[in-house]
């Protein structure tokens, strides 16, 4: 996974951007040296300035679907930058600072880098350690934010407990997300999740507000 990210952005980079590239990149200092969070995160920050705006095209896209990736339909080449420096970052660092480390990537990145640091967390190492981190993400009310853990994403119907799971669901209906964008949700739809579901629809009827369609396709799967 980690060969795929970084094959594509560097065949895709060039010029004053490939220099930048290569000076940041961690390990570049040092063979083994792993960067420090500050370091990181202002080359997690560049991407911005340095590669956004940046197409994926056709055989990146392509290249990434093989490798078991679901793109995001607003991915661009540095959704695949940061992907990668994050997988190279963690690579040169023990197993018991990675958790810690994209702690503070995503606390202290913009809304874009959060975003960013959600959409990568299928592909870390051992990602089961940043469950809390994306739990906790569930909780924003940045809508960007919040798609980019609930949409498109792999991470919650292999690593969220039902707990958590089914408030994630709700709150893509309250926030009127598509929940069809929600990755594996039929295999996800436990009779818990639908009778919460329809008490949600239940007390949107009795306020007199709109029950959205997304109420009916969730109550029509098939249970888990």
């Amino acid at each position: 996974m980690t060969e795929c990210f970084a094959e594509i952005l560097w065949a895709r980079v060039d010029g004053p951007a490939k220099k930048w590239l290569e000076r940041v990149w961690p390990g570049a200092g040092g063979r083994d040296a792993a960067p420090s969070s500050v370091q990181f995160r202002a080359a997690f920050a560049g991407c911005a300035r340095r590669l956004r705006d940046l197409p994926l095209q056709a055989g990146d896209v392509r290249m990434l679907s093989d490798a078991g990736v679901i793109v995001g339909a607003d991915w661009q080449l540095d959704n695949v930058a940061r992907t990668a420096l994050l997988l190279r970052a963690l690579s040169l660092l023990p197993g018991e600072e990675q958790a810690a480390f994209v702690r503070q990537v995503y606390l202290r990145g913009d809304f874009r880098e959060q975003a960013a640091v959600l959409q990568s967390l299928s592909f870390l190492p051992r990602p089961e350690q940043f469950l809390e981190l994306a739990i906790d993400a569930c909780r924003t009310n940045v809508l960007d934010v919040f798609e980019a853990i609930a949409c498109e994403n792999a991470y919650p119907a292999a690593m969220f407990p039902e707990a958590a799971f089914n408030p994630m669901v709700l709150k893509a209906i309250f926030l009127a997300v598509l929940v069809g964008r929600i990755t594996d949700l039929g295999n996800r739809a436990t009779p818990e999740l639908k009778r919460m579901v329809v008490a949600f629809a239940s007390e949107r009827r009795a306020a007199g507000r709109a029950v959205p369609d997304d109420v009916d396709l969730i109550v029509n799967l098939d249970a888990a």
